[in-house]
């Protein structure tokens, strides 16, 4: 699920944003998770644990760890490039050291429900347009999902199930529909009933697929035999 973060030592203001993204999200129709933090050094740790986020508002001026100074450890630190910053402050003093750290765009407050819809919107675009994001609909609401947390796809009768690596999902669709639509050259179509995720890929033979965290193996069809595993080796030896 597309994830976002909010973090500003002032509670009101993060409870504003995070009421104004619950009015988003109804009026949109998607679904998406946010959490509140109110030091940067709580974030930071956070992250620094392996949790990720799309999208990440932050306050320019905050206690001990400042969003200039928290913003400059996700990029250098941790080595992230893909979460999508944006600043938030009054005006916009030291607007040059926010440069630094490569803002997708500025917040300013008070917030106005307009601006803010139309940053989320173009977040959602972005990711989406870039490649990062996995879009699909269910039950009315549109969701994205990061293509890094996929392991693969299954077809399951008039559905598709998506496994990923904290849940799993599913939606009305086929396989050959996502494969028209187009993937990241990591999934690869082992079975008419599986597109795997290269990149969670433990071991394959001629034959079979083993991925990690996933008991047994998923065999490679005959139909699919050959170009599949010549398109693993291609892509393991680095040739595409």
């Amino acid at each position: 699920m597309w994830s976002i973060a909010i973090c500003d030592d002032n509670k009101e203001d993060c409870h504003e944003l995070g009421e104004l993204l619950d009015v988003y999200c109804q009026e949109k129709k998607v679904a998406m998770e946010w959490e509140l933090f109110y030091d940067g050094i709580s974030l930071y740790r956070e992250m620094s644990l392996g949790k990720r986020y799309d999208l990440i508002f932050l306050d320019v001026l905050m206690l001990e760890m400042d969003g200039i100074r928290l913003g400059e450890e996700i990029r250098t630190q941790l080595n992230n490039e893909e979460v999508e910053l944006v600043y938030m402050s009054y005006g916009l003093r030291d607007a040059e050291a926010v440069m630094e750290n490569r803002p997708m765009k500025f917040l300013r407050k008070p917030f106005r429900r307009k601006r803010v819809f139309y940053i989320v919107d173009y977040a959602r675009r972005l990711g989406f347009c870039c490649g990062q994001q996995f879009l699909f609909q269910k039950n009315n609401v549109y969701y994205q999902v990061p293509y890094g947390e996929i392991l693969y796809f299954q077809s399951c009768g008039r559905k598709v199930e998506i496994h990923m690596i904290n849940e799993n999902s599913e939606f009305y669709g086929k396989l050959s529909d996502i494969l028209e639509r187009g993937l990241p050259k990591q999934f690869v179509q082992i079975h008419q009933s599986y597109i795997v995720n290269k990149d969670f890929i433990a071991e394959f033979k001629a034959d079979r697929v083993y991925l990690r965290g996933e008991k047994g193996y998923f065999s490679i069809s005959r139909t699919f035999r050959r170009s599949a595993v010549m398109r693993l080796k291609k892509l393991f030896d680095g040739r595409i």
